[in-house]
């Protein structure tokens, strides 16, 4: 290895480097916990007590005191004079900026908007100017550009079909005032900045986050806006209506655009209520105030982080531990899987047996009935939703039999999120239905079925690699699942499991080396 083709700082981290850091990733499942309690000698707690994970959150604990101490001391230093007035006004500006989004998210959200964004019209968006004392200010530093065009923009992860047009998200180009500066030959950077500043009139996309206003007017539009002249002409064009429209003849919310929602009317009344505490109040005609705010959430983003240390602190406890195993063990007594003397039942040792999948949901659609009543190459079908993790684009939607099977998994799925989040476990139940994917059902269906390997890589896009190692995964549940049959006497399912083994154990994808 060591010739000339290797570079001397790769040779000196080989030599001298440090090694990766090794980080427990454990984490307590429903299936440790309950073979634990099955086990005669089993401490669930011990066991947790004992772990990696536990010896290095207690490692940590001095290291993050010591990082909060010093947040602690630099917040301490940090002397702002007049600290409950000018602590008032920073709160009053927050509440003002918060109203004022929420106002913009109504007015502009695609529903009330997009009818009004042609070719054009006069258009106020923020700048992009990268001073930071704009954010404690009551306006916010806009200028001005005319709407050349828009698109909806398209997301990868979702399916267009199913969106409302009025939920969709669009982007806008604009023709503004620009300063371009470059970094090297390849990154360059723009940035939006007012009319009467020096820079090049460009065409910008800005989403429709960035805009503060419409004009009710509309200006004559060159069709080719490629001459650096007919930008510089309509840019002018631009400057001379405002210069008679100091406003720019901005749109009625609710007499041009028909807007009667009562969150909206709402909010600008608190805002014109702000507005007019801003006047009153003696701290907002101090020449210092900006420096003074400055400071003031500096202080506010240092106690957050003391906070964000502190949580991490309790939470990397044992105590931490024990609130989560008895959530756990809550939620095992609701579904039934053990009694409240902390008996294992029947459920619980079908879940003893299931480590490769998700064990509760398994376990639920086992006992619902619904891998009892479905044929063995739509049960093959709907267990490869356990074992594929990987997210496609534009997957094909499955058939509408298995998308049927697809629909009453999500359900069952949901339904034990729920009762976990009833419990006080800590678990997002939208991620948690969405984490069981049908990308793969076509393709292991016509598997189990009998298609050969070629033809069931044309139906999906996946890797060749990716479906091998689904379907070896997908083996690997349903030798479990054979086992958790046996255990509870149910010979039928334990036939219909063993059946789907040798339905998929075939061929290339069971091959010991892809080069036999």
């Amino acid at each position: 290895m060591v010739d000339e083709k290797l570079e001397p700082s790769t040779a000196k981290m080989m030599v001298k480097g440090s090694a990766d850091s090794l980080n427990s990733a454990f984490h307590l499942s429903y299936n440790t916990l309950l073979n634990q309690i099955r086990c005669e000698d089993g401490d669930p707690e011990n066991l947790l007590r004992n772990s990696f994970y536990q010896f290095q959150a207690d490692r940590a604990i001095p290291d993050l005191e010591k990082q909060a101490k010093m947040l602690e001391k630099e917040r301490d230093s940090m002397i702002v004079e007049e600290e409950d007035s000018v602590q008032n006004y920073y709160n009053l500006l927050q509440q003002h900026k918060s109203l004022k989004k929420d106002v913009r998210d109504i007015v502009f959200s695609s529903k009330y908007c997009v009818p009004y964004l042609q070719s054009g019209r006069p258009i106020c968006i923020q700048c992009t100017l990268g001073d930071e004392s704009q954010s404690f200010t009551v306006e916010d530093p806009v200028t001005w550009g005319v709407i050349v065009n828009f698109e909806r923009v398209k997301s990868l992860s979702e399916d267009d079909s199913s969106r409302k047009s009025e939920d969709a998200k669009f982007t806008v180009s604009v023709l503004t005032r620009c300063v371009v500066s470059r970094e090297g030959v390849v990154k360059k950077t723009i940035k939006i900045v007012p009319l009467k500043q020096a820079g090049e009139p460009l065409v910008v996309s800005v989403p429709i986050s960035q805009i503060k206003g419409l004009s009710s007017a509309r200006l004559y539009m060159a069709k080719d806006l490629l001459p650096l002249e007919t930008r510089e002409n309509t840019l002018k064009q631009l400057a001379e209506f405002l210069a008679r429209n100091a406003d720019g003849l901005p749109l009625d919310p609710e007499g041009d655009m028909k807007i009667k929602s009562s969150s909206y009317k709402k909010a600008v009344r608190r805002i014109e209520a702000l507005e007019h505490l801003f006047k009153k109040h003696k701290i907002a005609n101090s020449p210092l105030i900006v420096q003074k705010l400055k400071v003031l959430h500096t202080k506010q983003e240092l106690k957050a982080k003391i906070k964000s240390i502190q949580k991490t602190m309790r939470s990397s406890t044992a105590l931490a531990f024990k609130d989560e195993l008895k959530a756990r063990k809550r939620v095992l007594r609701r579904l039934g899987y053990i009694t409240h003397d902390d008996v294992v039942e029947l459920k619980g040792k079908v879940a003893c047996e299931i480590s490769s999948a998700d064990e509760l949901t398994l376990t639920e659609l086992m006992f619902n009935g619904v891998l009892k009543d479905m044929k063995v190459e739509e049960m093959v079908s709907l267990l490869s939703c356990f074992v594929w993790q990987e997210k496609l684009q534009n997957a094909t939607k499955p058939r509408e039999e298995l998308d049927l099977l697809f629909s009453q998994l999500q359900d069952t799925a949901r339904r034990v999120a729920k009762v976990q989040l009833e419990c006080k476990v800590q678990i997002d139940v939208e991620s948690f239905v969405s984490s069981f994917r049908p990308d793969i059902m076509e393709a292991v269906y016509a598997w189990a079925k009998g298609s050969k390997f070629y033809e069931i890589m044309e139906i999906t896009q996946v890797f060749e690699g990716s479906l091998i190692r689904a379907i070896r995964r997908l083996e690997e549940v349903l030798q479990q699942l054979i086992l958790a049959a046996k255990s509870i006497g149910e010979t039928e399912l334990e036939t219909k499991f063993e059946e789907a083994v040798s339905k998929i154990k075939r061929d290339i994808v069971f091959a010991a080396s892809l080069y036999l």
